[in-house]
């Protein structure tokens, strides 16, 4: 039995080749005279009924990412998009740290201050993003941000967090040039840097966090993290933009570091200028507003109003990072479609076809996608073939695979054997980007669905027929 199946899983593969047709037999061309044919049928299918339609991904927890977006996108498919920051600031005046320098008086004066954001990465990433506008406001946070975990966590990317109205720094607009190059001066060659986004804001934020500090006991002053007894947080909303030539979207890195922060420059004895730094952590997230309004998809515009829209699934789905739209789908007749009461999955690979293949993403296709399901709000779990999803993004077919062997593999078992349990695997699986994307990537991607014409989401399934009277 074992050589039949290590010859089977060798030749197998070839199966694919000469498949013209839903449920071929494989055994017409290949295994002859290996093994009895009333032993070990091999098959190959694709023609399962889908269902599969696109859901808000909104209830995604964003918290206390390495990470976080700022910025503004759109898209005629998907809409507009601003990616806010929600964040707290600490800050200590000790004799051996470099938070501060000079006295601190109630007779300060601000001489200025300054938001400094490194970021590793930027969207779009062609050069015509190069000096586009971005701009934002920021606001006191009136509510204590709890650091909780998992499902008790109260934010996610859609929770709007309580503010005060009043801006304490007015819109500010500010001309990224991520591609400029600069003079090496040791060397004297031109090189590009990625600089940080470094911006002067109102000096009426600068007065309300010093006088946060003149408030604390001098034990509080010594403490870091005792600043949100004072200043809960900041909220750093950005405007919208309407047009795919003005999306200009950040990933933000290093919060909890020194390069991520607020210096507040101050004349505090009248005769030097001082200094005071605002570190950006530890509790963050990112706040993701979206305008489904603005899109002018249709198909797009029904599944995100009508969750569970298979008619409008079946031509078109959508995914999208950052808190946007993942893919829903089951396959209901999975078990009685495939034929023999005793089978083994050897291969179940899930297609995707991207309807823009070819062309070149403004904000860019996620990387790789993942199957997963979905249990509510912070709820999830991995399928079996977790530990080896595939489903990188194949630029050249256009297209996504993702592994489901033993997903599948386990619905057909708990079908044929284990009947008491089969509900329990009869859900809707999810498809998303993998979790890095999921959280810190605002890419997108249209895919055909089920139903479509052409390239039309597919299950491929190679699975062999095991004999009842196989000798055991």
């Amino acid at each position: 039995m074992k050589f039949f199946r290590k010859r089977l899983w060798a030749i197998l593969p070839v199966i694919l080749a000469f498949s013209a047709a839903c449920k071929t037999d494989p055994d017409s061309i290949l295994g002859n005279g290996m093994h009895d044919n009333n032993v070990l049928v091999a098959k190959y299918d694709t023609a399962f009924k889908i269902e599969a339609f696109s859901v808000s991904d909104d209830s995604l927890i964003l918290q206390n990412g390495s990470d976080v977006l700022i910025g503004a996108s759109y898209s005629p498919v998907f809409g507009g998009a601003t990616y806010n920051l929600v964040v707290q600031l600490l800050s200590m005046r000790t004799s051996d740290t470099a938070y501060h320098a000079g006295e601190l008086t109630a007779g300060f004066r601000v001489d200025s201050v300054v938001l400094n954001l490194p970021y590793s990465t930027f969207y779009p990433t062609h050069k015509k993003m190069d000096g586009r506008p971005l701009t934002f406001s920021l606001y006191e946070v009136t509510e204590d941000l709890v650091d909780g975990t998992g499902a008790d966590s109260a934010y996610s990317s859609n929770y709007q967090v309580k503010y005060d109205p009043v801006a304490l720094s007015a819109p500010i607009t500010v001309y990224p040039r991520p591609y400029d190059t600069v003079t090496d001066t040791v060397n004297g060659t031109a090189m590009t840097v990625i600089p940080d986004l470094r911006v002067r804001v109102d000096n009426k934020l600068g007065e309300k966090l010093l006088n946060s500090v003149l408030q604390m006991t001098s034990t509080e002053q010594e403490d870091i993290s005792a600043m949100p007894k004072y200043f809960k947080g900041m909220y750093l909303k950005v405007e919208p933009c309407y047009s795919e030539n003005q999306s200009i979207v950040f990933l933000v890195s290093n919060l909890y570091a020194e390069g991520a922060m607020i210096t507040v420059y101050f004349n505090g004895d009248g005769t030097s200028t001082s200094y005071q730094d605002f570190i950006l952590g530890p509790m963050r997230f990112t706040h993701v507003l979206r305008d489904r309004n603005l899109s002018t998809d249709l198909l797009y515009k029904s599944q995100m109003e009508e969750s569970g829209d298979t008619a409008s699934g079946g031509q078109r789905l959508y995914i999208e990072g950052s808190g946007g739209s993942r893919v829903r789908f089951r396959i209901p007749n999975f078990p009685t479609e495939i034929d023999g009461d005793k089978i083994v999955i050897n291969q179940a690979v899930l297609v995707l076809k991207n309807v823009d293949k070819g062309e070149e993403s403004d904000i860019g296709y996620p990387e790789q996608l993942q199957c997963f399901l979905y249990h509510g709000k912070a709820s999830e779990s991995e399928l079996p073939d977790a530990s080896d999803p595939g489903g990188y993004y194949d630029e050249s077919a256009g297209e996504y695979r993702l592994n489901v062997t033993r997903y599948f593999q386990k619905l057909a078992y708990m079908t044929t054997v284990d009947t008491a349990n089969r509900k329990y695997f009869r859900d809707y699986i999810d498809v998303a980007p993998v979790t890095t994307e999921r959280y810190e990537r605002p890419t997108r991607v249209v895919l055909y669905g089920p139903r479509a014409e052409k390239d039309y989401m597919r299950l491929e399934v190679i699975y062999t027929i095991i004999n009842d009277s196989i000798n055991r």
